[in-house]
């Protein structure tokens, strides 16, 4: 800090109290640009404004005035705005650009009428956009849709601007109820000149707020496949949801990953087990939850094409084991276990995981079966056929897998009475 304002000192006191030369004064030229440079960008536009009125001083070039008054402009400083603005139509009344200061100023001050009254001048002597995006403006401020619409329609003829095409639609949407026209403009400007995040966005906020979903869900997709944006493909994915179109919530979850979790549910709903288990897996190791890595190994089983395969049971196994030391979920308790009991992997450590189930939900019958064919896996046929008849009583047989069970434990009696 200290070192900049005695660089900036030595420079005034330089160029006041010495002959400048050619050489020299480009310099000094160059010097003080980068000072008006550097504090534009740390966002200090009143000390900027300084350095170019000082740029301006010495050179007379006209480009360092305007940049001068921009500053002034960004800072606020109306009152030395207005006053540079008002000395320099002095010496230039002719300057266009000084005119278009003095109608920010006014518009500025809350001057409307005065403000429309010389923009009106300004864009009938010079037909260009600035001039008629001013009288637009002081049109706006004093209610005068139409004629800012006008203005406007005639700025964007000359540029195509795309902030100049959203602000007719807005007028057109908002103010004078001409829906279908501004949607219309939109697209049209979309067709013709190309996409942007924000018109994207815009045509489909009026194409939701109109009912036509299709469309706005087709503008926001397509706005987020060109420009990657997040909010437009969190739009779309609002409107799918709503209309439960789950193919299309899918495909735009795995292209945007804006929603993981929500995509591993809809993977699960389809049963595509093998994406379930990669996503879960890929959840667990950016988030550390056990949840997660349950998930993971549940969904590895449930897609396997061999259920059978040994490497791929250990592996499920491990990683439920590993989840389940945080998790103690009676549903992934009885999920390793149950594997356990019926893979013959340790029939009675696998007892010990549904029993810890079981203390979390003592009435579940999916439970309670998985503990009755751990007593058959150990030949304890009795009380096998105890705990599957209660699990009977409570659900019936409907359950393939409680019907397998019922079977196989019934023979399992009949030979105990033998």
């Amino acid at each position: 800090m200290i070192k900049s304002f005695v660089a900036t000192a030595m420079l005034l006191s330089v160029i006041h109290a010495a002959p400048i030369n050619v050489r020299n004064s480009t310099i000094l030229e160059d010097t003080f640009a980068l000072y008006a440079l550097d504090a534009q960008m740390r966002q200090k536009p009143a000390r900027a404004s300084g350095f170019f009125a000082e740029l301006y001083k010495q050179t007379s070039k006209k480009e360092y005035l305007y940049q001068s008054l921009r500053m002034l402009e960004e800072a606020n400083d109306l009152k030395t705005l207005s006053k540079q603005t008002a000395d320099e139509l002095k010496k230039f009344p002719d300057d266009d650009i000084l005119r278009r200061f003095e109608i920010i100023v006014l518009l500025k001050e809350g001057n409307f009428a005065e403000a429309s009254q010389k923009a009106l001048i300004q864009s009938e002597k010079n037909q260009k956009a600035p001039d008629y995006l001013l009288y637009a403006e002081a049109r706006l401020k004093l209610g005068d849709y139409s004629g800012a619409l006008s203005a406007l329609k005639k700025a964007y003829n000359l540029t195509y601007d795309e902030t100049t095409a959203e602000r007719i639609a807005l007028i057109q949407y908002a103010q004078q109820g001409e829906k279908s026209e501004a949607i219309k403009f939109l697209k049209d400007h979309i067709g013709a000149h190309g996409n942007s995040q924000t018109l994207g966005k815009r045509l489909g906020s009026f194409y939701a707020d109109m009912g036509a979903l299709e469309d706005a869900a087709a503008i926001y997709e397509q706005t987020f496949d060109e420009y990657n944006d997040l909010s437009a493909a969190e739009e779309a994915l609002k409107i799918y949801i709503y209309q439960k179109d789950f193919s299309k919530m899918t495909t735009l979850l795995e292209k945007s990953k804006i929603n993981d979790p929500l995509l591993l549910d809809l993977y699960v709903r389809v049963k595509a087990f093998d994406k379930a288990s990669l996503l879960a897996q890929k959840l667990y190791e950016k988030e550390d939850n056990p949840l997660y890595l349950a998930q993971s190994s549940v969904f590895k089983y449930e897609g396997a094409t061999d259920r059978n395969d040994r490497v791929l049971i250990d592996s499920v196994v491990e990683g439920l084991k590993k989840a389940n030391q945080e998790l103690k979920d009676p549903l992934y308790l009885n999920y390793v276990g149950y594997l356990m009991i019926d893979h013959d992997l340790n029939v009675t450590e696998g007892m010990g995981y549904v029993r810890q189930a079981l203390e979390k939900q003592p009435d579940s019958p999916f439970y309670i079966d998985s503990l009755a064919w751990g007593h058959y896996k150990q030949g304890e046929c009795a009380e096998a056929l105890r705990l599957i008849k209660q699990v009977e009583s409570m659900i019936g047989t409907d359950e393939q897998e409680v019907k397998d069970h019922l079977n196989a434990i019934e023979k399992c009696k009949t030979k105990e009475k033998n």
